[in-house]
């Protein structure tokens, strides 16, 4: 069962929790999954993956373009079998963000969620992410693991 954690990231804070959330599926044994920058995605990523995890840092109250784009390349590859979960990293105080968008994406295409979403805090506009939330991604990494193997 392959696992295709894509990410956009500004300023790394993203893409540490991408690396986090892949570090906890591989702790408890889930070997084949990949951690990929949004714009280094393709359909046959997709294509290849059952599962989509998909974060992206909040960007005027949703997911950047570029996690937009990745997510059309995969809607369009007609893969119907997905399960998908979705992070993304935001101020403290902010209603509403990119993960909340990014599941909403993924549920009007049919991808069946197997994961609540997944906010991290970033102290600052360039970070960095409040401590604890990388150990937090861990966790969020190995629950995925857990909801995988008893689906």
């Amino acid at each position: 069962m392959r696992v295709l954690v894509v990410y956009d990231s500004s300023y790394g804070n993203t893409e540490k929790i991408a690396q986090a959330v892949c570090s906890g599926m591989k702790e408890v044994g889930l070997t084949d999954v990949e951690c990929k920058k949004a714009d280094a995605t393709g359909p046959e990523d997709f294509k290849q993956a059952g599962t989509w995890i998909v974060g992206s840092p909040t960007h005027f109250g949703g997911p950047t373009r570029e996690v937009k784009k990745a997510l059309n390349i995969a809607f369009q590859t007609g893969r119907k079998d997905v399960k998908g979960a979705a992070f993304d990293t935001r101020y403290a105080k902010t209603f509403g963000g990119a993960s909340e968008k990014i599941q909403e994406m993924m549920e009007a295409e049919g991808v069946k969620i197997i994961a609540p979403v997944e906010r991290y805090v970033v102290t600052g506009g360039q970070g960095p992410l409040v401590e604890g939330e990388e150990a937090k991604a861990v966790s969020f990494g190995r629950r995925i693991a857990g909801s995988l193997r008893s689906a």
